[in-house]
């Protein structure tokens, strides 16, 4: 497979993405999304635990990155999103949005998601997807 090689900024964005992951005070999973559109960014976020998970269902435990993003952007259409996640280790991992934040990024509009890959970052190794099918 042919990764899609990505503009020279863009290692910036992935970069701040993987600064801000680092800061997460959640305790498994450290991830960062930025919200970026003309060269600016709308907004950034971090997973969160929403409240203690011993008291709600597996579903409803946390906020992923992309959901904190998206409430705190405001009009996010035609917006690039940069997530990033870094594991317990200190290494990157896999950062693609689920599902159901695919469906978010959808519904609000953000045009292209870029993420990290546990094999790092750089031309070869981004995966970038459209978001529209």
């Amino acid at each position: 497979m042919i990764l899609p090689m990505i503009r020279p900024y863009e290692h910036r964005w992935l970069t701040n993405a993987v600064n801000l992951a680092e800061m997460s005070t959640h305790p498994q999973w450290k991830v960062a999304a930025i919200l970026v559109k003309g060269g600016r960014v709308l907004s950034m976020g971090v997973n969160r635990y929403r409240n203690s998970p011993a008291k709600v269902g597996l579903e409803g435990v946390s906020y992923h990155a992309e959901e904190v993003a998206l409430k705190r952007a405001g009009d996010a259409s035609g917006a690039t999103i940069y997530v990033a996640r870094v594991t317990r280790s200190g290494y990157l991992g896999l950062a693609k949005p689920c599902e159901k934040c695919q469906e978010l990024l959808e519904t609000h509009g953000v045009r292209r998601a870029v993420w990290t890959t546990q094999h790092g970052y750089g031309k070869q190794r981004i995966e970038s997807m459209s978001i529209f099918r």
